[in-house]
């Protein structure tokens, strides 16, 4: 009975493999830096999921016969929920939490109860606008984290502005200057992470600032008032 359990699932096993074979081969062509690591299980039965970065984040669905494709929204009608968007929101959390904490430029809530990330160019108007509002956010419990995303088609200036406040000795209160007041520190060059944030911000689709994620992935472009970023918050716990 042993003998017979292992032979069927070596049989199992040996499909899965060589369908994920035939998915990959078929999506080749079209996607010439996928692996078989982007391939998985997916909740749609009958068909695997792959996610890819091209440059943007994205997800489709082929069947396990690599004949058939789904891309766009997927809604499971029982849960209400888009699969292809929470597997993105999935993907953006892997992404933000495998930078580097040190690089990050961190306001810390107190009593925190939620995090967020912010890309953000230290030029940009709506940006500093959410920066004033910075205390009420912290009371608020909200800890906000910056990220590089300087836009340099409209602020030129912002990138080398920035690599300045992040080679600073004290980012958090380099940032806080240049935002309140347009105090840039004289810091020396250093190896910063502005280049590769900003990458990031790109693969994450931010083409502009501020860009705010939420716990959940979800993103939430533009400038949000306090309270209202904190409803954004629940409102995306709430899904």
């Amino acid at each position: 009975m042993k003998k017979l359990i292992l032979f069927s699932l070596i049989i199992i096993t040996n499909s899965v493999i060589a369908n994920v074979d035939t998915v990959f081969n078929q999506l080749k062509p079209f996607f010439p830096t996928i692996t078989t690591e982007n391939i998985k299980n997916s909740e749609l039965d009958g068909f695997y999921e792959v996610v890819l970065i091209n440059p943007q984040i994205d997800v489709l669905y082929i069947s396990l016969d690599g004949r058939y494709v789904i891309q766009g929204a997927i809604t499971d009608i029982e849960l209400m929920t888009n699969l292809s968007t929470k597997r993105i929101n999935s993907e953006r959390i892997n992404i933000l939490n495998s930078i580097d904490e040190n690089n990050k430029i961190v306001f810390k809530a107190e009593n925190e109860q939620h995090i967020v990330h912010v890309f953000t160019d230290v030029d940009c108007p709506y940006c500093a606008k959410l920066h004033s509002n910075m205390k009420g956010m912290n009371a608020l419990g909200i800890t906000v984290k910056y990220l590089a995303a300087p836009i340099e088609q409209l602020h030129p200036n912002a990138q080398s502005a920035m690599e300045k406040i992040w080679c600073a000795e004290d980012t958090a209160i380099a940032m806080h200057n240049y935002k309140t007041n347009r105090y840039l520190p004289n810091s020396s060059d250093c190896i910063n992470p502005v280049e590769e944030q900003l990458a990031i911000s790109k693969q994450l689709g931010v083409n502009g600032t501020p860009s705010i994620f939420l716990e959940n992935g979800s993103n939430v472009p533009g400038y949000q008032e306090p309270n209202e970023l904190l409803n954004s918050i629940l409102q995306a716990i709430a899904q």
